[in-house]
């Protein structure tokens, strides 16, 4: 994955910022290659220096060191200034995005839940559940991240002011563990805190005239569902269980002997079925896709 130098600036700029306390660490990156300090930058800003995570490769090719070797002391005084101000400019707006792509690229859900504000408000693509806080940020990039998503922006609008920036419009993600491309409307509120940029508000939703056209659903897509469904399960509450079916949807429960056919019998049956708290695995199974006729 590329990044550009003002992304390797941006990150040291930040990690340095993140406390006195870590300085000594911070200094002593000076005498490692570009990749290895923003690995290290965003673990620090994520978790800091004196807790362990797990080992990634480098994250940056080796023409994006040569450019960080190049400008690394000009762009990081330029950023530096900037993360200490209530203003910001469009390119580093765009680098923030790159940092959070960073934080992706890790694999580490803590470090990409530490690109949120502390009370953030994270509308994800694929949970119907809002995420407002580290806890629950963290959570559902546990899962997102199993994907192996590389994110890039394919248009965006970038409108700036004082102490906030906003960056909104389309971007694609390559999914390393599968080769899915998926591509989704987003948009991101930056606000600062303790120092730093971050984000505030994250919207992602998948492009509706995909879904209004009948775009085909995938395999996988098939399998998240019963995700969305187990985490209804986990959430103990019947009415969003029940949420999951269609209007004339048919249940044929397990510890039941009766056939469930409308929103209210399915919901009663969950009732009971929800007290056992359970939480399922699919061990095996085989997918089939086809064309609903139904008007």
């Amino acid at each position: 994955m590329k990044f550009t130098s003002s992304v390797i600036s941006v990150a040291l700029s930040l990690a340095a910022r993140r406390s006195s306390a870590f300085a000594p660490a911070i200094v002593r990156q000076s005498s490692f290659s570009p990749s290895t300090r923003l690995n290290h930058s965003l673990r620090t800003l994520a978790i800091g220096t004196d807790r362990r995570v797990p080992k990634t490769p480098a994250l940056l090719d080796e023409k994006a060191i040569a450019a960080a070797k190049l400008s690394t002391t000009s762009s990081s005084q330029t950023t530096s200034a900037a993360t200490t101000s209530s203003t910001i400019t469009k390119d580093e707006v765009r680098a923030l995005f790159e940092l959070w792509n960073a934080a992706l690229a890790t694999g580490d859900s803590r470090i990409v839940a530490d690109r949120y504000i502390t009370a953030p408000v994270l509308l994800p693509t694929v949970s119907d559940e809002p995420r407002t806080d580290y806890k629950g940020v963290k959570d559902y990039f546990d899962a997102f991240l199993l994907k192996e998503p590389r994110g890039r922006i394919l248009e965006g609008n970038i409108h700036v002011g004082e102490g906030w920036a906003s960056d909104s419009g389309i971007y694609e993600f390559t999914m390393g563990a599968t080769g899915d491309v998926v591509k989704a409307r987003y948009s991101y509120n930056y606000i600062q805190q303790d120092g730093q940029w971050k984000i505030q508000h994250h919207h992602s939703s998948v492009m509706p005239e995909e879904i209004a056209m009948g775009k085909p659903i995938t395999q996988d897509e098939v399998r998240d569902l019963f995700g969305l469904w187990n985490d209804a399960l986990a959430t103990g509450d019947p009415k969003k269980v029940a949420g999951r079916y269609a209007k004339e949807g048919v249940l044929l429960p397990t510890v039941s002997d009766v056939p469930r056919t409308d929103y209210a019998g399915i919901e009663d049956y969950f009732v009971g079925f929800l007290k056992m708290q359970p939480q399922g695995e699919i061990l095996e199974s085989h997918v089939t896709i086809g064309k609903n006729t139904k008007s």
